[in-house]
């Protein structure tokens, strides 16, 4: 396959734009990374909540939580 802009006599194959396996893994492994921070984060966020609600959840003699 030859490139329109190239003359005739030159067969090197179209590679811009086409990753490399090792780019390719690299991009990969670099966006697991990224989802991993946020899925701690959100991980963390959820603790803090459970930790706020707990004591709530426990005080089931309080009046003013019945409907």
């Amino acid at each position: 396959m030859t490139r329109p802009d190239s003359p005739s006599d030159d067969e090197s194959p179209v590679t811009e734009g086409t990753p490399t396996a090792a780019a390719f893994a690299d991009t990969i492994l670099e966006r697991m990374a990224q989802q991993d921070a946020v899925q701690k984060a959100t991980n963390e966020q959820f603790t803090a909540i459970a930790a706020i609600l707990a004591p709530l959840a426990g005080n089931s003699g309080d009046p003013a939580s019945t409907v």
